[in-house]
This record gives structure tokens, sequence and C-alpha cells, in this order.
């Protein structure tokens, strides 16, 4: 009988502790992580939020900037799936999405001299190709990199019937298109740091990869996220806890006090102490700071995976016309595959052009029939960031003429706007992706994922952003689900 009152009261004290004690968050980003982390928490009862943002603005990789007569996104552009896509899930009920067809539509395959290679073999070896990309997804071979796993099966159907006989150059070209394909989806500087058994076990959304956000943007998303929309008086003001010109330098933390709290020391001089942290910068932004950004420095697994997962390269340039001159005779215009000749990538290189071989394409925006997008990714993403925007509105012109002469000649464009995430100070990337060296490594993004606890259990620092979901990482819709599970541990604590 004692001994059950002893029991009870234990439990009693334990409880009525939970509900006094210092529930602080700090979260340090204010991208979908830290918007997701924060609006769990709110509706949880936590009203002791702080989001650090270091930059002059919120949203993170969600950018979305005022062009033409609507808004593109300089980061995340597409809502990528419908089926198990938490973004799609959540807005869906209120926003009619859109489409841009790469799924559907075949590539207009052009050469760099403006000549147009015979479009149908072009466009069934790649369709082949395709096929094996899409199926190297299910592939749990290890230790036998992206680009080799390809070339594996790549050869494989070349060696059938069908494609025995066919022209070597053709293989050479679909070939080239393919590799830049895999890179634009990745981000790879090389399709061989690709780990395909990584991911394998990776998710993807069922439905249409490339719903778009029409002229609205990506931040159309965000009003749904915080519960602007669609009904303003269910609105949880995260923006107000949001504050900005905040660059973090060093986070303190003590495992061994479990009463003591975390502090966050910023460049402007200021701190601030909470009982929990939730950090949500860019994989590439830890890779370059995680050895001085924390006191005591991170260490095992989580340093591993920093070091081991990959950082994707991307860039965009969006440039308005009077007139969309890239349309003939009224057919639909969905983009243009670039192959580029010997002798031709030789000159772009010799006349200082040579960020162009990173153009992955040329393609239409969605809704926007006045814009055309270069896309590109790998190596020359970095040239492409450091170049002149007057030069390359110049050689993206000369591109263009090149290889699609029916369009000289092309007028200078009205308004251009560029990314430029990879020299950024706070993103040094695009997004992560999975890599041979966490294979090597046995590493995945759950070890940065896990929380570092307490003495007392409690979880005093915890991470969020697309590099720690295990699900959907690389995407915006495992960015939010990072937040929610971040602020979920959290609650839970609480809760136990």
């Amino acid at each position: 009988m004692w001994n059950c009152f002893i029991i009870v009261l234990s439990l009693f004290c334990i409880t009525a502790h939970s509900q006094t004690e210092d529930k602080s968050v700090i979260i340090i980003g204010s991208g979908l992580s830290g918007y997701a982390a924060a609006r769990r928490l709110i509706e949880n009862g936590f009203t002791d939020i702080k989001i650090l943002e270091a930059l002059d603005r919120t949203g993170g990789r969600i950018y979305s900037v005022p062009f033409s007569d609507g808004f593109v996104d300089l980061g995340a552009q597409w809502c990528h799936g419908q089926t198990g896509n938490i973004i799609y899930e959540m807005t869906s009920p209120h926003f009619a999405f859109g489409s841009t067809p790469f799924e559907t539509v075949d590539p207009y395959f052009r050469f760099s001299d403006g000549s147009l290679p015979e479009q149908d073999i072009y466009v069934k070896l790649y369709g082949e190709g395709y096929k094996i990309i899409h199926s190297i997804d299910r592939v749990t071979t290890p230790n036998v990199p992206f680009g080799d796993l390809f070339m594996q099966k790549f050869n494989a159907v070349l060696a059938t019937t069908t494609y025995q006989n066919i022209n070597p150059e053709v293989v050479k070209y679909v070939k080239a298109e393919l590799v830049k394909n895999v890179m634009g989806f990745f981000g790879a500087n090389s399709w061989n740091d690709i780990s395909p058994k990584v991911n394998n076990e990776e998710e993807k959304a069922g439905g249409d990869q490339h719903c778009t956000w029409k002229k609205q943007g990506f931040q159309t998303f965000i009003n749904y996220l915080t519960k602007k929309s669609p009904n303003p008086s269910e609105n949880l003001n995260i923006d107000a806890k949001v504050i900005l010109n905040k660059k973090v330098t060093n986070i303190q933390y003590n495992k061994d006090d479990a009463a003591g709290q975390v502090t966050v020391n910023c460049a402007d001089g200021t701190s601030y102490t909470a009982t929990h942290v939730i950090v949500t910068p860019s994989l590439g932004y830890l890779k370059a700071h995680y050895k001085t950004l924390f006191t005591p420095a991170l260490s095992g697994p989580k340093a591993v995976e920093i070091e081991s997962r990959g950082v994707g390269n991307l860039g965009k340039f969006f440039m308005k016309f009077a007139t969309p001159f890239w349309v003939l005779d009224n057919e639909p215009f969905l983009g243009i595959e670039g192959m580029w000749l010997d002798a031709d990538k030789q000159a772009a290189i010799a006349d200082g052009r040579e960020w162009l071989l990173g153009i992955v394409a040329v393609y239409g925006v969605e809704s926007f029939p006045d814009l055309l997008e270069v896309f590109l990714a790998g190596d020359y993403v970095g040239t492409f960031e450091n170049t002149d925007t007057e030069k390359v509105i110049a050689d993206i012109t000369w591109w263009l003429e090149k290889f699609a002469p029916y369009m000289k000649p092309v007028p200078r464009p009205l308004a251009v706007a560029r990314t430029k995430w990879m020299t950024h100070e706070f993103f040094l990337g695009s997004y992560s992706y999975p890599s041979m060296a966490e294979e090597q490594n046995n590493v995945r993004t759950s070890d940065l994922a896990a929380p570092i606890i307490n003495i007392d259990e409690k979880p005093i620092l915890l991470f969020a952003g697309e590099a720690t979901d295990s699900k959907f990482p690389s995407m915006a819709h495992g960015a939010v689900n990072s937040g929610f599970r971040a602020a979920t541990e959290i609650i839970e604590y609480y809760q136990a």
C-alpha cells in the first residue's frame, strides 16, 4: 500500500513538473521546416518561441519574387508529387495547381549548329534511358554509383536487336542528355557521386511530379502552413515570432546539466537562451560551419552524415520578353534540349562561355507565355553565379541563336531574374542528394535528424530541414515533415 502511494506521488510530481517547467524554444531559420516546427508548437500550447533568421526576409529556399504579371520561384519551383506530399495535401483543397508536362511531352532535341536530328530515334532512345533512370530508384545494389549502374543497364538495351545497329553518334548525344537530366534532378557535380542504394531507401510522392503554382509562386503554401489561408481568422501569426538579420555564430549546450539552457550567440553581439533549440540551416551551410557552430562540437554519426551527404548545385535564369518569339505556327512549346557538337563546345570554352555547358534545358514557364527559363546543374553553376548579368544575357542570346537559329534575332529581354544559391553565404548549395559517401560510411539523414538530449532525457538540440528527413530528403515536403517531426519530439517529452 505504502509503495503504491509513493509511486502515485512520484507520477504526480513528474506530471506537475512537466506542466510548470520552462518550455522556451528557439528556431534557427524561417524556411519551411522552421515555420512547420513553429506551427506545431503553437498548436500544442507553446508560446515562448523565437525564430532567428539570418536574412532580411523569411522563407529560406522558398523565394517567390515579383516578375512579369505574377511571381517566379528562385528557390523551390514545383510541388513534386500529390499522393503522400503534405504540401499538396494541405493546399489542393483550396488551390488549383497547374502542371509542367515534362513527363508527358517528348523533349525537343537540337544540335549546337542549329540542325535538327531525327527526332523519332532520339526520343525513342531517350525514353529507354528515362525508364532506366526510374528503375534505378528501386535498386539496392551496394557500392555501385548511379552512373555506372545506368551504363550497365543502358548498354544491355543497346545490345538488343532493336538498337544493335544504331548510329554511335546518336548514342553519344542521347547519353549526354540523360546525364544532364540526372544532374538536373540531383544537382550533383558527377552522377557517379550519387548512390542508387541510398536513393532507393528514400521515397517519392506519387502523381504529377511537376505541379506548378501558376502565377502565385511557392510562397502560396506558406500562407497555408501558417494558416493565413484559407481562413485568415485562424492565422497563427508566426511571422511575429521571427527576428530578421540574426546570423547565428555559435550554439552552446550542455548535455550534463539537466536544468541548463541552450545559448545562441549572434554576429551582432546579441544572445538568446531557451530550453530547446531547433536548428534548420541548409546542409551546405552546416558543412561549412558545423565544426565551429556548436559548442561542444558535433561528433559521431551526426558529423559524419554532415560530411557525407551530397549538396546539389542548381541555377535558374528567367527572362521576360514582349512576345513568345520561340513558338512556331502556334504549336505548343515546352523547351529545347541542346546537344553540343564537339567543335561548338570547344568554341564556347575558348570564348569564355563555358558555363553554358551546364544548361540542362531552356523551356517555357507554365502560366507565363512571355517567359523563358534557363535551367542549369552541376559544375558550371558556380561559374554562372559569378558571371555578370549582362554577360549572362549576351551568352544566353548566343546560345538561343546557335541552337535555334529560327529565333534570330533574339531580342533583349525586358526583365531578368536569377539565382545564386551555390555562392550565397547562408545556403552554399541548392538541396541535398544521396551520395556514395553516405553509403560507404553507413550514415543516413536519420543520423543528422537525431536530437541531442541531456541527462534528463530532454531534447535540447534538435535538427530539421530537408536533409534530415528520412522519407523525402531533398524535397520541400520533406522540409515540412522534418519541422513537424522536430516539434513533435519536444511535445512528446512533456507528454511522457
